[in-house]
């Protein structure tokens, strides 16, 4: 159930995202300092998609749905997104949780890049608000109880098994180092994930061929 879910929501990483293999560019001989330099003279694409996660939040299991945007240099691979907590569990009775929202600015870094194999990893700042919510009888009240500076640091792989899909995995850790330490904890996802770039190119070629 939970990798129907991950398919639906076209995770991305630190998640799973919609590949495109246009922008693969081989990573042998590139240092880091190089890979900057050479990706950013690049024109980059513009991606989109879904990022969500599991995550723990004051110990409890909780779910963190996001949507970013950004630019994806190949090599590097800049981003803009909002995330929000969403309990994974039947809140109970009289009861006081927490949840958050925030903002974020990510940058990703290929580790590794070839048209089976990717290693990537990324490092998030971002802002947002936490709040205590209740469930009272039927309702729920929510209150605002501050805001948050989370920082994220994740490790992620996709491995490609067939021409049009591959499988996902990531793990990371989030820090909230002026605000209280519930929201500290780890995150992780898991998935399918399908390969825009060849499908688009693909269909061209197609068309193409029909045409003559």
């Amino acid at each position: 159930m939970r990798v129907a879910v991950l398919i639906l929501f076209t995770l991305s990483v630190v998640g799973t995202k919609a590949q495109d293999d246009s922008t693969i560019v081989q990573s042998k001989g590139w240092n880091p300092r190089d890979s900057f330099h050479r990706a950013l003279a690049r024109i980059p694409g513009f991606r989109l998609g879904f990022d969500s996660r599991n995550s723990v939040l004051a110990g409890l299991p909780v779910g963190v749905n996001g949507f970013r945007y950004g630019l994806d240099y190949g090599k590097v691979a800049l981003w803009t997104g909002y995330y929000s907590s969403r309990l994974l569990r039947t809140l109970e009775a009289d009861t006081v949780n927490q949840g958050f929202e925030y903002t974020s600015s990510t940058l990703e870094y290929y580790v590794h890049q070839s048209w089976r194999f990717e290693l990537v990893t990324s490092f998030q700042a971002g802002l947002g608000r936490y709040w205590d919510y209740q469930k009272s009888g039927t309702g729920v009240v929510r209150q605002n109880a501050g805001y948050i500076v989370p920082l994220e640091m994740g490790l992620g792989g996709t491995v490609r098994f067939l021409r049009y899909f591959g499988f996902y995995a990531g793990i990371g850790i989030r820090v909230t180092p002026f605000n209280p330490t519930a929201f500290n904890g780890p995150y992780w996802s898991y998935g399918l994930t399908y390969f825009t770039g060849t499908m688009y190119r693909d269909s061209k070629k197609l068309m193409k061929k029909l045409k003559r």
